[in-house]
């Protein structure tokens, strides 16, 4: 069986192969005008025909957008993960330019067969090969980011063996490198490492004990909605300044172009290869002279954007309380952009930096050897989770706390967590609404990152059947009933939570607390 690390980005998605000690990663071949060409990375975006009503993924997309009449026929759609903080079951998306829209879950679940085709096709596993995965995700991804996400990898080819936030992956990742394989060393590695992972659509910070073949993380905290994407749209509104073009007027075939190519401009800055980013917009059909940006002046705009993550770092590495903190590790490629070691240099003078040389593949490649090899995470939830509840008989609403932010996550191969709670039911129904966020005030409210999750119906009455279709407008006070309520949550170490309910004569029902 091939047992490989998947990395599902904003941009681009990446897989590396463990092999007896190495971590090569799986190129996504296609075939060209030019012959057969192999890249490292599967762009994680895809094209809408209109002629046929179907989809086209990755480097297929791409090269999509440069064919005869483009523009009447394909619809571009990047970046599907960031709507993914808001998903629920049969959420349709891109509505705004594709008649109708498209049904999410569908559309994610198409994306990664054709990523489980891309791996069968590399010609690095074996035909028929039983393919298991250990997957990564945002460390602030919600529940139902989580369980979707693994759900579809699962659907389309791939047994999941296990999952890792974005930044404990890193962490592996850096081991490794750090004792060029050696296991020995390995074992006597002991250090303490902040991590600034600062990819396509989403910025995590999170602080990790490293200590042998153990990994525990302190802290962790993110900006959901922070990465590459903003940075490209950043520089396509200069370019557009330059142009006197309205980038918000600009057709969505267009505008995406435009991103595109705004994108190629920043990670050739990131290279150092240049100290100009420039546009011919003739090569995107649109119209005007070529016009140059100064780095300077994308530099300055992108200082005000990223100093939000580095103050989130800060708060992260003060919430861990580690006074020995010995390095900070900047990861995911918008982290290879100049200004990021500048502004992190200066906040942190004392603390040696330690930039990736492999921006794209850095957390594949830590969920690779966590396929493989003995290594145990100690994750965090990076949210608080609860349900609000009535009070008072009914008169107010109170957040109860399920699962606090900092609690930690069971290792994989260990039992889930667990908390029961009990109640006297003054309902014949119970309505439970759940939520997350990531700060409350000193009342227990949350105050910050709210993030709703759906609700839950269960009928406390025994007259009514647990399995029973349930509606809000059917719940009436009650207040003979004498039996006993009994939430019992658990978590696994994917961060998935389930709930069962059980009322006093003995009947129960389970759900996955997100899906309702």
């Amino acid at each position: 069986m091939a047992r490989l690390g998947i990395d599902y980005g904003t941009t681009n998605t990446v897989v590396v192969c463990a092999d007896r000690g190495r971590y090569p990663l799986v190129p996504h071949v296609t075939d060209t005008s030019i012959g057969r060409v192999a890249r490292e990375v599967f762009p994680s975006m895809f094209v809408y025909d209109t002629t046929t009503a179907t989809l086209r993924f990755g480097a297929e997309a791409e090269r999509s957008l440069a064919e005869p009449g483009a523009a009447q026929r394909y619809i571009p759609i990047r970046s599907m993960k960031r709507r993914f903080r808001d998903y629920v079951d049969g959420m349709r998306f891109a509505g705004d330019v594709i008649p109708g829209g498209l049904d999410m879950g569908d559309t994610f679940r198409q994306f990664t067969q054709a990523v489980c085709a891309s791996v069968r096709t590399s010609g690095i596993v074996a035909p028929g090969e039983p393919l298991e995965a250990v997957l990564t995700w945002p460390a602030n991804a919600n529940g139902a980011q989580r369980h979707f996400t693994r759900s579809a990898f699962r659907g389309s080819g791939f047994s999941v063996i296990g999952t890792l936030n974005e930044p404990s992956a890193a962490a592996i990742e850096l081991a490794d490198r750090l004792v060029h394989g050696n296991r020995a060393k390995a074992r006597q590695l002991k250090m303490t490492v902040g991590v600034f992972d600062l990819g396509g659509g989403t910025f995590d910070a999170s602080v990790v004990r490293i200590h042998a073949t153990d990994y525990t993380v302190l802290g962790s905290s993110g900006i959901e909605t922070l990465g590459g994407d903003d940075f490209d749209e950043t520089l396509a509104r200069l370019f557009c300044e330059k142009l006197k073009l309205d980038f918000d007027g600009l057709t969505h075939f267009h505008r995406t172009l435009l991103l595109i190519q705004s994108c190629r401009e920043k990670e050739r800055l990131s290279t150092g290869q240049s100290r100009s980013l420039t546009l011919d917009p003739e090569e995107i059909g649109l119209p005007g002279n070529a016009v140059k940006v100064t780095a300077a002046a994308f530099e300055k705009c992108l200082s005000e954007q990223i100093e939000p993550a580095v103050d989130k770092l800060a708060e992260v590495i003060t919430s861990a309380g580690n006074d020995d903190l010995e390095t900070i590790y900047l990861v995911g490629g918008s982290s290879r952009l100049p200004v990021v070691s500048k502004l992190i240099a200066r906040r942190f003078p004392k603390i040696k930096l330690f930039t990736t040389d492999k921006p794209f593949s850095a957390t594949a490649m830590g969920a690779a050897i966590h396929s493989s090899e003995t290594v145990r995470v100690h994750e965090v939830f990076a949210r608080h989770f609860g349900v609000i509840r009535l009070a008072d008989h009914g008169t107010r609403e109170v957040f109860s706390p399920v699962f606090h932010a900092g609690l930690r996550l069971p290792s994989r191969g260990e039992a889930p967590i667990s908390t029961d709670i009990r109640y006297q039911p003054r309902h014949n129904i119970g309505r439970l609404r759940y939520l997350e966020c990531t700060s409350v005030d000193t009342d227990g409210k949350p105050v910050a990152g709210l993030r709703p999750w759906s609700e839950i119906l269960f009928p406390y009455d025994s007259g009514l059947a647990v399995n029973e279709s349930l509606h809000p407008d059917r719940i009436s006070p009650r207040e003979d009933l004498a039996t006993e309520a009994v939430e019992t949550y658990t978590c696994d170490n994917d961060g998935i939570i389930t709930v069962q309910i059980s009322r006093g004569d003995g009947q129960s029902r389970t759900f996955e607390v997100f899906r309702g």
